[in-house]
């Protein structure tokens, strides 16, 4: 974050000045973030082989987030979605409607020569976000609000992310591709390899009555490839199996194909920038990197009393 997003010091107005050290703040926190989203996921990284291989589909993939993660949007706009309780609600909201679009279209892969059935089938029961984001928007809305604000039309931003999903999808299910897989790589790697680590703030930020779950993953018994007995599952044995298992779906594919999957997986990052950035960031950044230090803070003295 450049230090020129922020508004200088005036000693004439201190709300300004306020506000710069309210900058610096959020400025601080997003430097820490990034270096502990990059530490996880370098020390994975390092023991996954799956995505070294080369010509494998999962390298592609690796090359799609090199080039589209925008680590500002995706920074900023996580701090800002918890500024408020509201703002939390229009976020989670916006993923549920992604999420069950994504899921919708990998259920409906019927034909046992699709590359993403083949993926899909085998994990789709430990990667299914929609359930648990239901869950985290009964913590935060009515239930009697419930059904007219997941009927409500979604943002633009949403809207346009939604769309290119069914088309693909579409698409899939006409040429057995894998396009799917781009967008599967975009969402769920990211929770799986940092995802997780943002329940523990958003709980402290808003108060919330459970962490939120859709940032939780129950990890089934998996066969490591080229090990017997199944290892015990941990996020880095499934990482690596996920990776395996998508190499193993693009060995199906053309090279056609396999660009198709690329490409898709481009447009979801550029997709998910919109959404993240679609509010005003900064500000609420700010309100959202504030709540986090109060609300743990508030944590740990309520650990030193008991």
């Amino acid at each position: 974050v450049s230090p020129h997003s922020f508004p200088r010091y005036n000693s004439q107005c201190p709300l300004i000045h306020s506000r710069t050290a309210m900058g610096s703040l959020a400025k601080r926190l997003g430097q820490l973030s990034r270096m502990s989203f990059e530490t996880e996921s370098a020390n994975i990284l390092k023991t996954t082989r799956a995505n070294k291989l080369e010509g494998s589909l999962s390298l592609a993939l690796d090359g799609t987030l090199k080039q589209g993660h925008d680590m500002t949007a995706f920074g900023l706009g996580t701090l800002a979605s918890m500024a408020s309780t509201e703002r939390y609600s229009r976020f989670t909201t916006a993923m549920y409607h992604i999420y069950s679009a994504m899921e919708q279209e990998m259920d409906q892969c019927s034909n046992d020569t699709s590359a993403t059935k083949m993926v899909w089938k085998k994990h789709g029961n430990v990667l299914r976000r929609q359930p648990s984001l239901l869950q985290d928007l009964q913590d935060v809305v009515p239930q009697e609000n419930l059904q007219q604000h997941l009927a409500s039309l979604p943002s633009n931003a949403v809207t346009n992310y939604v769309e290119d999903i069914r088309v693909a999808g579409e698409c899939d299910r006409l040429d057995d591709g894998g396009r799917l897989l781009g967008h599967l790589y975009c969402r769920y790697f990211a929770d799986l390899f940092g995802g997780q680590m943002l329940g523990g703030p958003y709980h402290w930020a808003l108060a919330l009555p459970h962490a939120p779950r859709h940032y939780r993953f129950e990890f089934d018994h998996l066969e490591q490839p080229g090990e017997k007995p199944p290892t015990p599952p941990n996020r880095s044995v499934y990482i690596e199996t996920l990776y395996h298992d998508i190499n193993e779906a693009g060995n199906r594919l053309t090279q056609k194909q396999l660009a198709q999957v690329t490409q898709e997986a481009a447009k979801a990052f550029q997709h998910n920038i919109q959404v993240y950035t679609e509010e005003a960031i900064y500000m609420d950044s700010i309100k959202g990197a504030i709540n986090v230090g109060t609300g743990a803070t508030r944590q740990i003295l309520a650990l030193n009393r008991q």
